[in-house]
């Protein structure tokens, strides 16, 4: 069997606390053509430390100041080689088996742009509280992406993600959101992977939470560049779910949600 090599970057910064979970969980998918790369952006914490004892395990690594996650992203990505590519940040997580679905619709489908799975979001000690099925393709649009999948669970084609420059080093809060708008928009396309694949793990210190109206003025700010309206905005949304409705993927969420409630799946307690 061919497995197209996967490149996975972690950006990182003071995230010793949950770092070595976020490793385990990728180096435990047992891919035999991973590709895995840590940027750590100065860390004072001990981060170095936990990166030194899988540093064997890594394609590359570097510790330095840099101007945020962006630039970590994007430099990540710079020294990667694979076909498929994304970043898992230094609290996040993979479920068991993510990469290998990944790579058998990528294998499917070698021409698409995107390839999403299932999505999880996570408490601090990275038990599932809810879940994200993948919608139809139908149903989702570049106007519409906040309502489809999560950054973990989507894996973009590295042609693509060159092609279209990589990640905005001035947004730091929707730079993946930003990213796939310009994707969609240009006419690139997704093809879903089947499960699970990714979670966020939400927490007090969590970017996203602690910073919340920094990353709504990013959201404005981004839809002012593209011209879109609110209201172009609210039909998208409502677009969305009405087809999320239609293809199950509502109901699949739930029974997801059903057999994954409370479980920790880095940890090998549910597969």
């Amino acid at each position: 069997m061919e497995y197209p090599r996967i490149s996975i970057v972690t950006p990182s910064y003071n995230q010793a606390k949950y770092l070595p979970e976020t490793i385990e969980s990728i180096l435990r998918q047992d891919y035999p053509n991973l590709e895995y790369i840590i940027v750590d952006g100065g860390s004072r914490d001990g981060s170095v430390d936990v990166i030194r004892r899988y540093e064997r395990h890594l394609a590359w690594w570097v510790s330095e100041k840099d101007s945020g996650q962006s630039e970590a992203i994007n430099k990540g990505f710079a020294k990667s080689t694979g076909e498929l590519f994304n970043w898992i940040n230094s609290d996040d997580l993979l479920f068991p088996g993510a990469l290998h679905r990944l790579a058998e619709a990528f294998r499917n489908h070698p021409d698409t742009a995107m390839v999403v799975g299932d999505h999880a979001r996570g408490d601090a000690e990275g038990r599932v509280v809810r879940i994200r099925a993948v919608p139809s393709r139908m149903a989702v649009s570049a106007d519409s992406w906040v309502s489809a999948g999560g950054q973990q669970s989507t894996f973009i084609a590295s042609r693509v993600f060159r092609q279209v420059g990589g990640v905005r080093q001035d947004l730091h809060y929707i730079m993946d959101r930003e990213l796939y708008h310009r994707i969609l928009a240009a006419g690139g396309r997704f093809v879903p992977a089947r499960g699970l694949i990714g979670m966020i793990r939400e927490h007090p210190e969590c970017k996203g939470l602690a910073h919340l109206g920094e990353w709504r003025h990013e959201i404005d700010r981004m839809y002012r560049h593209y011209e879109v309206s609110e209201k172009r905005q609210r039909l998208a949304v409502a677009r969305m779910r009405l087809c999320r409705l239609l293809d199950g993927s509502y109901v699949r969420s739930r029974l997801l949600y059903r057999k994954w409630r409370g479980k920790q799946p880095w940890n090998g307690t549910a597969h």
